[in-house]
């Protein structure tokens, strides 16, 4: 395999990162903060419409936001057609007073208005729990974990939204997350997801070395997408995998095969 072989999957990874637009919806939460905004300030390539409370502009700090390459967003036009037409939508600090809102129904300021908007229409909401979640360290540190009653008060919020289809991670899978919903599949990854789709017969592994061999420079999504919900998959001798994809095997357990 040549140079051009080995870099052209890297270059296509990239140029489809190139001009995404990630939709964030910044509440006034004070836990992992800088982790948080030097993990989507690491992401250079992508542009950020951010939708921000009275509250988090008073505790977050500017240079925080400034980091960023971002449109601030402060009318409900500009708001709707963001939800609309932006290629994810990302909640990166969630207070317990916005949580229990958008549980509630309750659109009282225009991120929980927009949160509320993109539930309706459907589409993908990833919230980060750091900031609510009683089970957080920084919480539990800080004595707001105390009352057990609360703690599933809160929690019952939380499974209110997942109900509505909404997604919750933790501040450390933010990268993990935002490169698995927006790069694109590799040609190799993307011919075995067609493949898969027809292909309902069992097939032994000498089988599958030869039809389902992925190689190359291979990312989280293109193990994703060989996967297909098992838990093995083939990799010609020689191939790279991301640090990502890398992760994704190791957290998953899955078996890799080289053949």
């Amino acid at each position: 395999m040549n140079i051009e072989d080995l870099l052209r999957p890297m270059i296509t990874q990239i140029v489809n990162m190139m001009n995404k637009r990630v939709l964030l919806f910044i509440s006034g939460g004070a836990v992992n903060l800088k982790d948080i905004f030097e993990s989507l300030s690491s992401m250079k390539m992508l542009q950020y419409d951010i939708v921000m409370t009275e509250s988090s502009r008073k505790i977050i700090p500017q240079d925080y936001i400034d980091n960023l390459n971002f449109r601030l967003i402060d009318s409900k036009s500009e708001l709707t057609k963001a939800i609309r037409e932006d290629d994810l939508i990302l909640v990166p600090v969630m207070t317990r007073n916005t949580l229990s809102k958008c549980a509630a129904g309750i659109q009282d300021n225009l991120v929980a208005t927009g949160i509320a908007e993109a539930i309706m229409m459907n589409k993908e909401v990833i919230i980060v729990k750091d900031s609510f979640d009683p089970q957080n360290s920084v919480n539990i540190a800080l004595g707001f974990s105390k009352n057990a009653a609360y703690n599933k008060f809160i929690l019952y919020y939380e499974d209110k939204l997942i109900s509505f289809g909404v997604k919750f991670i933790n501040s450390t899978d933010i990268k993990r997350t935002i490169n698995a919903r927006l790069s694109i599949m590799s040609n190799a990854a993307e011919d075995l997801y067609h493949e898969n789709a027809i292909k309902n017969t069992v097939i032994n592994k000498e089988e599958a070395c030869n039809i389902k061999r992925l190689s190359g420079i291979l990312t989280i999504e293109d193990i994703i997408l060989a996967t297909n919900d098992s838990k093995e998959i083939w990799v010609k001798e020689g191939s790279l995998l991301t640090p990502l994809a890398k992760d994704y095997i190791y957290n998953n357990e899955i078996n890799v095969n080289y053949c």
